[in-house]
C-alpha cells in the first residue's frame, strides 16, 4: 500500500498542474486555503510590517514542506527577489537554488550581482533560446503596457469576431473596462509591430523548461502593489498556488514597496543568518544605490527605481524626465547606442519607436543645449 501511495505522490509532483490534493499527515488541502476572500486580502496587505515578515516565513515553510524540498527561487537580482532570497536562506538554508534567467536585457550590474549569489548558496543560470532582437523582429515591440500591447496585437492580426473587435475599440453594454483606450488606438496603425509576448518567450518559457527538467516548483518575489493585474490575481489565489496553470509561491504577495524598502534599510550591510549555521552580508545591486528614511518615516530608493529589462518600453510613457532611456544614455552609453541603432544596422531601432511614442530619448547635456519654455505673455 505504501509503495502505491509513494508512486502516486511522485506522479502528482511530476504533473503538478493537474494536482488536486494529496495527503500529508492525514490532512488535505482545502478549497478555502487556495484563495482569499476580499476581507482577508485587505487584512493581509494592511498587516503591520513585522507580521508580514512572519507570514512570509510561514508561507515559505509550508511551500517547502508540501513539495518536500523540491523548490527553487526565481531570482532576478532585483530588490524583491533579493529580499525573498534572504528570507529563504534564513528559513530553509543554502540548498534551495536561486535560478537566474540571463535574458541579455538586464543591467550589467544586475548580472554581476545575481551571480554573487553562488557564494552564499545554490545558484543556477539559465537562458532563453531567442535574444531580444530576434523577438522584436518576430513578434514586435513591447510598448505602453502588456494589456494594451496584447489588444493592439489582436486588433492588427487577430481573427476577431466583429463583436469582440467592437468591444476592444468601444467597449460594450457592461462598460469600457476591457477596451483599448482611445489615446492608444493610433498604435493600431503604427509603422512597427507591437506585441506583449517578449516576457513569455524570454522569461516564462526558460523557467517552464527548468521546471520540466528539474521537477522543482518556484518561489516568486512579487508584491501586490506592482500592478492592478497582480493585485487582482493575488486576491484570488493567496500566497501559495498549489493548482492551476501556474503553480507558485509568492510569500511577498501582501507586501508593499515600503515594506521591501524597510527590509533593505534594516538589513543592508548586516549579516543574514543562514539556517545551518553560516551567514552572508546582505547587499543590493549597485544601480539601486541605497535606501534612506526621511523624517516622516517614509523610505526612499536613491538610485534606479526598477531594474527590469533595460530596453523594454512598457511604462516609459508614465515616467518623468529623465526617463529610463535618458538615464541610460549617461550611465550605459554602449547599451544606449545599441538600442537606438537602426534594426537594419544591427541595433534594436528604439529611436524610431520612441519618436513615434513622443517619448524624449535624449537629454540637454547630450545635445549641448537646454530647452526653456517661456510664458509669452510675460515677455516684454
Amino acid at each position: 500500500m505504501n509503495a502505491i501511495w509513494n508512486c502516486l505522490k511522485r506522479f502528482c509532483l511530476k504533473r503538478q498542474n493537474r494536482l488536486i490534493f494529496y495527503r500529508r499527515r492525514n490532512m488535505y488541502i482545502q478549497k478555502k486555503d487556495l484563495k482569499y476572500q476580499d476581507w482577508a486580502f485587505a487584512q493581509r496587505k494592511n498587516l503591520p510590517y513585522e507580521e508580514k515578515v512572519k507570514l512570509a516565513i510561514r508561507r515559505i515553510e509550508e511551500w517547502n514542506e508540501f513539495w518536500e524540498g523540491q523548490v527553487y527561487l526565481s531570482f532576478s537580482g532585483g530588490l524583491d527577489s533579493t529580499v525573498l532570497l534572504a528570507l529563504i536562506r534564513m528559513t530553509l538554508g543554502k540548498e534551495v537554488p536561486a535560478v537566474f534567467c540571463n535574458t541579455g536585457l538586464e543591467y550589467p550590474e544586475i548580472v554581476s550581482f545575481a551571480r554573487k549569489a553562488t557564494l552564499y548558496g545554490a545558484f543556477e543560470e539559465i537562458r532563453p533560446k531567442k535574444n531580444f532582437r530576434q523577438v522584436i523582429l518576430d513578434e514586435g515591440y513591447p510598448v505602453i503596457s502588456k494589456e494594451n500591447a496584447a489588444k493592439i496585437r489582436k486588433l492588427r492580426h487577430g481573427n476577431l469576431s466583429e463583436r469582440y473587435r467592437n468591444y476592444l475599440l468601444n467597449g460594450d453594454e457592461r462598460g469600457k473596462f476591457g477596451m483599448l483606450p482611445k489615446k492608444w488606438q493610433r498604435y493600431i496603425d503604427a509603422p512597427f509591430e507591437i506585441s506583449e509576448r517578449c516576457c513569455d518567450i524570454m522569461k516564462k518559457k526558460p523557467f517552464r523548461q527548468y521546471v520540466k527538467e528539474k521537477g522543482r516548483v518556484p518561489f516568486i518575489g512579487i508584491t501586490q502593489d506592482e500592478s492592478f493585474h497582480r493585485a487582482h490575481q493575488y486576491e484570488k489565489t493567496g500566497c501559495n498556488v498549489y493548482t492551476g496553470s501556474m503553480v507558485k509561491s509568492q510569500p511577498l504577495g501582501p507586501w508593499t514597496k515600503q515594506d521591501i524598502f524597510r527590509f533593505v534599510y534594516e538589513h543592508l550591510g548586516k549579516q543574514i543568518p543562514v539556517k545551518g549555521g553560516t551567514s552572508y552580508p546582505f547587499e543590493i545591486c549597485s544601480v539601486y544605490k541605497e535606501v534612506k528614511r526621511n523624517l516622516q518615516g517614509y523610505y526612499q530608493l536613491m538610485g534606479e527605481q526598477r531594474t527590469g529589462c533595460m530596453y523594454c518600453c512598457f511604462g516609459v510613457n508614465q515616467e518623468e524626465e529623465p526617463n529610463r532611456f535618458q538615464r541610460m544614455m549617461l550611465t550605459h552609453p554602449k547599451c544606449y547606442a545599441f538600442c537606438m541603432k537602426a534594426v537594419e544596422k544591427g541595433g534594436l531601432g528604439l529611436k524610431d519607436v520612441l519618436r513615434y511614442m513622443e517619448i524624449p530619448y535624449e537629454t540637454w547635456e547630450s545635445v549641448g543645449q537646454m530647452c526653456l519654455n517661456f510664458d509669452e505673455d510675460r515677455i516684454a
